[in-house]
């Protein structure tokens, strides 16, 4: 009787010794990573959060968050809190001279009241993309064209959430990612079929 439970045994302690490591998984590429962060320039200007909201939920590895904060990210788990310095290179890049351009006063629509520090969308040459007026003068209206945290070093305060391997499909962009749920989720009960 021993020697049958011996290989059960065995192999309840290493489903145990798995499931385990699937807690812990450290977050590197091919993961998905749910966090919180609190983002601040250099200066301590806050210029975004999740605390209290939404986390974002990315896949590591795809370039689908600045690549400062995602090298920060590598080697966490799920609980985790850290400060991560990302520097204008790793982050929104450098602020560029040649995407600061003057257009012509004409070409926005007449009447509207232009001001310095105003924000409007545009059609790129990669989609829709945002725009700051700098200046306006009488026949000439400055845009900059960078984004608005380009040239600027960044302060991440992040907490990672969860983390777990992604699947196939998400590495390879078939099927959106999704979070890892932080709560059971209730499953309905089954209906009930009457009986004649």
């Amino acid at each position: 009787m021993r020697k049958a439970l011996f290989p059960l045994f065995l192999f309840l302690i290493f489903a145990l010794v798995l499931s385990g490591c699937a807690a812990n998984l450290p977050v590197a590429k091919d993961t998905v990573v749910t966090f919180n962060y609190t983002g601040k320039t250099s200066d301590g200007t806050e210029f975004g959060t999740t605390v209290g909201k939404q986390p974002i939920t990315v896949l590591i590895g795809e370039h689908n968050i600045i690549p400062g904060l995602e090298k920060g990210m590598i080697g966490m788990k799920a609980g985790e809190k850290k400060t991560v310095q990302v520097p204008a290179a790793e982050g929104y890049g450098p602020h560029q001279a040649s995407l600061v351009i003057q257009v012509p006063r004409d070409k926005f629509p007449k009447g509207e009241e232009l001001k310095a520090g105003m924000e409007f969308m545009t059609q790129g040459p990669q989609g829709p993309m945002p725009v700051r007026i700098d200046k306006v003068d009488k026949d000439t209206v400055t845009v900059d064209m960078n984004h608005p945290l380009a040239g600027k070093d960044l302060v991440f305060d992040i907490q990672v959430v969860s983390v777990r391997k992604a699947t196939a499909d998400e590495i390879a962009g078939k099927v959106p990612i999704t979070p890892v749920p932080t709560k059971p989720e209730k499953t309905p009960p089954a209906p009930v079929k009457a009986t004649p």
